[in-house]
């Protein structure tokens, strides 16, 4: 009886030395933060009626110098997505790259709100400042355009980004393995850190054909594709042309 006894208890102190192990585990996970080096800011906006990108680009181009100078003072790195494969385009996102600096950002949009971009596009200037961290880097070559991928994610319940950590390692690590030139970023919220916005940016037009024929179909992509579901939802997946203004 007491050995049944003793057996019974032992079962219980391991079943509460797991469950405690699993909490610290969590609880150590949510300590690990990304070492954020900048911020970021993506406005969406929406062509007026009877507007097209001529008339954006007339826009741009005809106080281009005024925003060059505001963009060297306040060091602000600014990009246009246009939506990838749309012959009718209708929607872009202003892309706003920024040293923790909302006061520079505003500067910039009371510019291209005072010079009546509203009579070309709609667009929602909320300041947000994701904080921001560039997981992979590439150096930048002199293309027109870098092909964009936006993903909007949120975090599974008890994950976050010390948990995701090891899959992201795990996979950058997987695609060194390739001869792929491309970059990552990933973007927090301010307010709330349980969802992030993942940027892929890749620098050839075949990237698709490379990654279909050198990594999506091995082992660990799937595995690290299972990790990542694991970590996080993602809500949407949206390809871009990014076109660097200033």
């Amino acid at each position: 009886m007491h050995k049944l006894l003793n057996i019974f208890l032992v079962i219980i102190l391991l079943s509460a030395c797991s469950k405690n192990d699993s909490i610290n585990e969590v609880k150590l996970s949510s300590l690990v933060k990304a070492d954020f080096s900048y911020t970021q800011d993506l406005f969406d906006c929406t062509l007026n009626e009877n507007e097209s990108l001529i008339g954006l680009e007339s826009f741009f181009s005809k106080n281009i110098e005024e925003y060059k100078n505001i963009a060297e003072l306040e060091n602000l790195n600014i990009s246009i997505f246009f939506p990838e494969n749309n012959t009718n385009i209708t929607t872009f996102i202003i892309s706003i790259i920024s040293n923790n600096n909302p006061l520079g950002l505003k500067k910039f949009i009371d510019a291209v709100k005072s010079d009546a971009i509203n009579e070309v596009a709609s667009c929602s200037f909320a300041i947000f400042q994701h904080k921001g961290i560039n997981l992979k880097e590439e150096p930048i070559n002199n293309k027109s355009f870098i092909n964009a991928e936006i993903l909007r994610c949120k975090y599974n319940d008890t994950y976050n980004f010390g948990t995701f950590q090891i899959s992201i390692n795990r996979f950058i690590n997987n695609l060194r393995t390739i001869e792929l030139p491309y970059s990552i970023s990933y973007l927090e919220d301010n307010s709330k850190n349980d969802s992030f916005i993942w940027i892929n940016y890749f620098y050839t037009e075949d990237y698709e054909d490379i990654l279909l024929k050198n990594w999506a179909n091995k082992e660990d992509s799937a595995e690290i594709q299972n990790e990542f579901s694991t970590n996080a939802t993602c809500i949407d997946s949206k390809k871009y042309k990014s076109y660097k203004l200033i």
